[in-house]
C-alpha cells in the first residue's frame, strides 16, 4: 500500500510539542504505526482508522540534523487496548528537521542521539490513513 497509518495528533498538542523543535522544517504533528503496509498489515490497522489514542511521551532525542520525542506506551482509548507501531524503530514525533532530512532519518537517531533527555508527558490523536495517491482517510 502508498501510504501510512498514524496517530495524527489533535491541533493543541502538535502545536504544543511544535515548540520542542530546534530546526527549521517543523513537523510534530504524528505518530507513525504503519509505513507502506502490506496488505494484510494494512487490513488490520484499518480497523482502527477513527479511534482515539493517548500517547506517553518519555523522552527527547537529537541530534545535529533532527530532533524527535521518543514515545513509550501508546493506548487506544476506544477500546482500551495498547497500540503498538508495526514498522522497526522506536515509535516517535519527529519534531522538526534540516533541509535535505526526512521525518523518517528520526528511526536512526534513536540508536545513537547526541543529546538523550528523559521527560514526561502526554499528547492525544486520532488513528488516520495517508494514502500518497488520494490524501487523507
Amino acid at each position: 500500500m502508498n501510504g501510512y497509518f498514524a496517530v495524527a495528533l489533535n491541533k493543541n498538542d502538535s502545536k504544543l510539542v511544535s515548540t520542542k523543535g530546534t530546526f527549521p522544517i517543523v513537523v510534530s504533528d504524528h505518530i507513525t504505526l504503519a509505513y507502506k503496509p502490506s496488505k494484510r498489515i494494512y487490513n488490520k490497522y484499518k480497523k482502527l482508522i477513527g479511534h482515539k489514542v493517548g500517547a506517553i511521551i518519555e523522552g527527547y532525542r537529537s541530534n545535529d540534523a533532527i530532533d524527535a520525542l521518543w514515545i513509550g506506551k501508546m493506548i487506544d482509548i476506544d477500546t482500551d487496548k495498547n497500540l503498538k507501531r508495526h514498522n522497526d524503530g522506536a515509535a516517535h514525533i519527529t519534531l522538526s528537521h534540516k533541509k535535505g532530512y526526512k521525518q523518517g532519518d528520526a528511526n536512526s537517531m534513536f540508536i545513537d542521539p547526541t543529546i538523550k533527555q528523559n521527560s514526561l508527558g502526554y499528547v492525544e490523536g486520532v488513528v488516520k490513513y495517508f494514502d500518497y495517491n488520494k490524501g487523507v482517510k
